[in-house]
């Protein structure tokens, strides 16, 4: 096992732009969570409830919130993403964030897999995080 560092970015090509010629993938430029990120998320990735007479019990999964808070956590630029016309989209920041139109800008199932890059990175090789 090797300690990550939270502070320290890393390139990650998604699935789906790796069988491309390298000059035509899109690059994103990622980094951990630190312990107490991924506990804020952890907590509010579910919620609970149960009725005033104790019989009816409730649980929802709040997946999808817990997608784009990994990714405000972790994304921290791209390079080579362009729109359909073929041109470049500007990765935006306001105070060193991602501005949340930078998610809708990333199809639905390359944000779910760079969230869980983000949130299960500590569990990858070198090798996988420049794939």
């Amino acid at each position: 096992m090797k300690a990550i560092d939270p502070s320290a970015t890393f390139e990650y090509v998604p699935k789906c732009d790796r069988d491309l010629p390298e000059e035509a993938q899109t690059v994103f430029i990622l980094k951990y969570m630190d312990a107490r990120q991924a506990a804020k998320m952890e907590d509010q990735a579910v919620e609970g409830a149960v009725s005033s007479k104790g019989d009816d019990t409730s649980l929802r999964f709040r997946s999808g919130s817990k997608v784009l808070q990994a990714l405000e956590y972790g994304l921290r630029g791209w390079r080579n993403f362009q729109d359909k016309g073929g041109n470049e989209i500007p990765f935006r920041e306001n105070n060193g964030k991602p501005r949340p139109e930078n998610f809708d800008a990333i199809p639905p199932s390359v944000r779910r897999e760079l969230a869980n890059v983000i949130i299960d990175g500590s569990e990858m090789s070198e090798g996988e995080e420049k794939n």
